[in-house]
């Protein structure tokens, strides 16, 4: 029998995910949970609880949870206690013990480290653990994400036996063979990156049509890829164009970025930089709104904006505000597609829809956030214009407008209390997120309609039965992969 020893801290994850690690990464499944909490995280508690419940029932799984042992907060001996009387309770019991470092105050992961490796005795004997585990995660910004929902090469799972004693563990990654179709959101993408990444593939192949439009490479101990694309493709009509893979790429966040801010004075920032001075901006005391014009949201710059601000240690909310004539324009559908040689097409929206398809996901996101909508009427540039000055003059502060059109720009500069921001795509990034390699994947099936993704499978961004709350939460249909990612997003589903 396997049991497994944490402190619940401040942070249910900091819990569940060294659990969740050491299971799908080295196929160690515990027959019982000890929690070693006091009062002031009861709450936490029980939500862990409900974590590894999720574990149980989207794995097949049959652990265990033991909460008997409450401990103070600030009593080292109590805490202390706790633990040489679990240890050698099991022990004896002839169990196999692992010891969990990572969450809980530092005196915790202290004294959980000593008695995993240094072991506890009852008087007589001297009893060790068998396991000590910590999860280091390298960026800080991912701290309260679930495990799956950060890239795996940026998380280390240290077993201190076995690392100090120069010892190597005969560990398997959890897997199974089963396949089977799998609809996600574009957020999920990156739980079947990083099961994959598990299974030891860290090269991925994107075609389109049969032609090779992206090779990736995933470095594997930084939240860094290298992606080469191949934008000379020969594609039928209804997949798309030369455009088409232009919004990909920016849209996907695979190119650098300048921003040209017109305030009293030009400035240029790159994309780091801009997100910086949008953040101070929005800390001052003067009220800033932010809005964006068609070609902004096709290319996500506000998911953009919103993922970097909501890294921040000091969270703040922005004033997001819409047009209703960007909505009118992007809600303004060209005609299904009607007659083509793949049948996968037919009576699906065509390639510009689908590209407006994006933008709407922005608007959803947007008003998610308690976006202002702007009355308006119309879907042209006068018409957009006309509803950021009508909105100016009702409204004290000052408004932000994020637009890539040049001549857009040109007619919004000079206007008062209005601060036009041009954005510019630049040449290719050398090396970019795993969250870039996510969104490729999710936009190129989108724009092109159906792609494979190599070693993955057949990924569709449209399908017979595809729904209007499918292209609002940003799903795409993977055919045939590897059951252990349907696992892995269940319990993000039952977590999240």
């Amino acid at each position: 029998m396997r049991v497994w020893i944490s402190t619940v801290g401040s942070s249910p994850l900091a819990v569940f995910n060294t659990l969740w690690m050491a299971i799908v990464k080295e196929g160690y499944i515990p027959d019982k949970v000890y929690l070693l909490w006091n009062y002031k995280v009861e709450k936490n508690k029980e939500i862990i609880k409900n974590y590894i419940k999720s574990l149980n029932e989207s794995y097949n799984f049959n652990i265990d949870v033991d909460e008997s042992y409450k401990v103070s907060e600030d009593d080292f001996k109590d805490f202390s206690n706790a633990l040489k009387e679990i240890i050698v309770k099991e022990k004896k019991r002839g169990n196999e013990v692992a010891i969990d470092m990572t969450p809980g105050r530092k005196f915790m992961s202290a004294l959980s480290m000593f008695a995993g490796i240094e072991g506890v005795s009852d008087g007589k004997n001297k009893y060790k653990c068998d396991k000590v585990y910590y999860l280091h995660l390298k960026d800080m910004g991912y701290i309260n994400y679930p495990l799956f929902l950060i890239p795996f090469s940026i998380q280390e799972l240290h077993e201190f036996i076995s690392e100090l004693s120069d010892g190597k563990e005969d560990n398997k990654v959890l897997k199974k063979e089963e396949l089977e179709d799998l609809a996600i959101s574009r957020k999920e993408i990156l739980a079947i990156i990083n099961q994959y990444f598990l299974f030891g593939k860290s090269n991925f192949e994107i075609k389109v049509e049969n032609q090779k439009f992206a090779a990736i490479s995933l470095y594997e101990n930084d939240n860094k890829a290298k992606v080469e694309i191949n934008k000379d493709l020969k594609l039928s009509y209804y997949v798309g164009d030369c455009e088409s893979i232009e919004t990909i790429l920016n849209a996907s966040g695979l190119k650098e970025i300048k921003f040209i801010v017109y305030d009293d004075e030009k400035e240029e920032f790159n994309e780091e930089e801009f997100y910086k001075w949008l953040f101070k901006k929005l800390k001052e005391k003067e009220t800033y709104y932010i809005t964006f014009d068609t070609n902004a949201l096709i290319n996500q710059i506000p998911r953009k904006i919103i993922d970097y601000l909501d890294k921040q240690r000091e969270k703040i909310s922005p004033n997001f505000v819409i047009s209703q004539c960007v909505i009118n324009e992007l809600t303004n559908e060209r005609g299904k597609i009607k007659d083509c040689e793949d049948r996968d097409f037919i009576n699906q929206p065509s390639s510009i829809d689908r590209i407006f398809k994006l933008g709407l996901s922005q608007i959803r996101l947007l008003n998610n956030r308690n976006a202002i909508i702007i009355p308006g009427k119309g879907v042209w540039d006068n018409n957009i214009k006309e509803s950021f000055i009508k909105f100016s003059d009702e409204h004290k502060g000052k408004l932000l407008i994020l637009t890539s059109d040049k001549n857009f720009t040109h007619n919004l500069q000079y206007l008062p209390d209005i601060i036009p921001i041009y954005i510019e795509f630049g040449e290719l990034k050398k090396l970019v997120k795993w969250e870039n390699v996510r969104d490729l994947i999710y936009i190129s099936s989108i724009v092109f309609g159906k792609i494979h993704v190599k070693p993955i499978s057949q990924v569709l961004g449209i399908w017979r039965g595809k729904n209007p709350i499918d292209w609002d939460e940003e799903k795409i249909l993977f055919r045939k992969i590897n059951v252990m990612c349907k696992h892995a997003i269940d319990v993000l589903r039952n977590i999240h």
